[in-house]
C-alpha cells in the first residue's frame, strides 16, 4: 500500500513538528471523553464533576495503563489512588477544552455544542469517528505514523515488530542470575535473539554487539550492575536491571530502527489510540510472537485503489486516510476463508477443536489488515449465515473462562461480541452440513 509524497512541504512540515513536539495528554481510552462529559451533563462544579467521573470511571473499568481493568477499586481511595485519579482528570479536561467539547468558567465546567452533540454519539461508530477528526484536526499524528510506518517497513506493508524478551524466556532461571557475569550473558543472548527478529521480519541485518556494549555500560554507570562479572548484585535490582533492557530496546526500535521522533510514551498513547479508532491494529499477543507488533489498517494516499477502503479524512494537500473495511460477498468469502486458515493453523498447534477466539482474532487482522472492529463485524455476518445454513463451514462460537472470571489484573485481551454476547473460544467444522448445524 503505496503513500504519495506530500505536496505542501511547509504545511507538511510544520503538522509534523507539531505532532514530534505534542506532549499528548497522558489517557489512553477513548471513553475518558465519555465520562468527563457525562459527569458535567450532571454537574457544573469542578468538585462534583470530579466525585462523578471517579465513580464512571470505575464504573467502566478504566485504568491508567493501556489495558482495562477486570477489578473494581475500594470506595475510598488511597492518596495515591486519588492523586492519580485527579491527575487523568485533569488531563482529560486540557484535551477536552482543546477540543472545544467543554468550557470552564470560575470553578465550574460546562458543555459547549459541541461536547453535547459527541455526548449523544457515545455507543456508536460516529463517536470514535468524530474524536479521530478532532485529533487528527489537531496535530496529524495518525498520517504521521502512518507514512513513518510505511516507511519503515515497506516489504511487509508497515509492520513494526517491538520483541521482548525476560530472562527466562531465553533460558535464564531467576535463581541461576546471581553475578554481573550472569546479566551480561542474558544480554548478550538477548541481542542475538534481536538480531535474528530484526533479519526474519523486517528483512535488514543489524550487528548490535556496540549497542549492547552501551547498554551494559549505562548499567554500570548507574551503580546497580558491578563492574566485575564475578561480583554478586543486590538481588534487589534484578527486575531494574530487567527493566531496563527491556526500555532500551524498544528505545532503539522505536528511534533507530524505525526513524519516529516520539519518545516511547508519546508513541504508546498515540497507537493505543489508533487501534481505537482503526487505523492501525497493536497487539502483545501475537501467536509465537514474544513482544508487541503494530501495523497499518489504513493508507494514506491521494486515491484508493480498491472499493474496501474507506475515506475517513481528507488533508489540506489533497491526501486522504482510508481504512481498509472488506466489503460485499468477496469481501466476505475472503474473511471466512482467512478465518479457516488461522483456525487450522492454530489447531494444528494448541491440538485442540475449541480454539481461543483472541488468538485467532490476531492472525485474520494481520492477513487481512483489519482493526478488531472491522474483525468483529465480519465475524456477526459470518456467524448469522452460519446459523441461517448459508456457510460452507459450520462455526461454533462458545464462552469459556471470562477473563472477569479470572485471577487477572487488568483485561490484555478484550473478548469478542457475537449476537450481544462475549466469546471467547470457536470451533469450525469443515465436514459437517452447515444446514443440519445451523438449525
Amino acid at each position: 500500500m503505496p503513500t504519495d509524497t506530500i505536496n505542501n512541504e511547509s504545511k507538511s512540515n510544520s503538522k509534523e513538528q507539531s505532532v514530534l513536539n505534542l506532549s499528548v495528554r497522558q489517557f489512553y481510552f477513548l471513553e475518558y471523553y465519555y465520562i468527563l462529559l457525562k459527569s458535567i451533563s450532571k454537574f457544573d462544579e469542578i468538585e462534583q464533576v470530579f466525585h462523578s467521573f471517579k465513580l464512571l470511571k470505575q464504573e467502566h473499568y478504566l485504568g491508567e495503563s493501556r489495558f482495562k481493568k477486570l477489578t473494581v477499586e475500594a470506595e475510598n481511595l488511597t492518596p495515591t489512588q486519588e492523586n492519580r485519579y485527579r491527575y487523568t482528570f485533569k488531563q482529560v479536561i486540557e484535551d477536552s477544552k482543546d477540543f472545544k467539547l467543554i468550557k470552564e468558567v470560575d470553578d465550574s465546567l460546562f458543555l459547549t455544542e459541541q461536547g453535547s452533540l459527541l455526548l449523544e454519539m457515545f455507543g456508536t461508530d460516529k463517536f470514535k469517528h468524530t474524536l479521530f477528526t478532532l485529533m487528527e484536526n489537531k496535530s496529524f499524528a495518525f498520517r504521521y505514523l502512518l507514512n513513518t510506518m510505511y516507511d519503515a517497513n515497506k516489504s511487509k506493508s508497515g509492520l513494526l515488530i517491538f520483541p521482548i524478551y525476560s530472562p527466562y524466556q531465553l533460558d535464564f532461571k531467576r535463581s541461576d542470575i546471581k553475578t554481573a557475569g550472569d546479566i551480561r550473558r542474558y544480554t548478550v543472548v538477548l541481542q542475538r535473539q534481536l538480531e535474528k527478529d530484526i533479519r526474519e521480519h523486517l528483512g535488514i541485518i543489524r550487528e548490535l554487539t556496540k549497542k549492547n556494549k552501551v547498554l551494559l555500560s549505562r548499567l554500570h554507570e548507574s551503580g546497580i550492575l558491578p563492574m566485575s562479572d564475578t561480583e554478586t548484585f543486590n538481588p534487589a535490582k534484578y527486575n531494574s536491571i530487567v527493566s531496563r533492557c527491556r526500555k532500551y530496546w524498544l528505545d532503539y526500535f522505536l528511534k533507530d530502527v524505525y526513524g519516529f521522533s516520539l519518545s516511547n510514551s508519546a508513541f504508546d498513547l498515540w497507537i493505543y489510540r489508533g487501534k481505537q479508532v482503526g487505523v492501525l491494529q497493536v497487539t502483545e499477543s501475537y501467536p509465537n510472537f514474544n513482544g508487541r507488533i503494530v501495523y497499518p489498517t489504513s493508507v494514506v494516499a491521494k486515491s484508493a485503489s480498491s472499493t474496501d477502503f474507506r475515506n475517513v479524512y481528507k488533508y489540506p494537500n489533497g491526501e486522504s486516510l482510508f481504512v481498509h473495511v472488506p466489503k460485499g460477498e468477496n469481501g466476505l468469502s475472503d474473511f471466512v476463508d482467512c478465518l479457516l486458515e488461522g483456525y487450522l493453523s492454530l489447531r494444528r498447534t494448541h491440538r485442540s477443536y475449541f480454539i481461543n477466539l483472541t488468538l485467532l482474532r490476531e492472525l485474520v487482522c494481520y492477513n487481512m489488515k483489519v482493526s478488531e472492529v472491522v474483525f468483529g463485524s465480519l465475524l456477526e455476518r459470518a456467524y448469522q449465515m452460519n446459523l441461517e445454513g448459508e456457510l460452507k463451514v459450520s462455526i461454533s462460537l462458545e464462552v469459556d473462562r471470562l477473563p472477569a472470571e479470572t485471577k487477572a489484573t487488568y483485561q490484555k485481551q478484550e473478548p469478542v461480541m457475537v449476537e450481544g454476547r462475549y466469546r471467547n473460544i470457536i470451533a469450525i467444522d469443515v465436514t459437517k452440513d452447515s444446514k443440519s448445524h445451523g438449525k
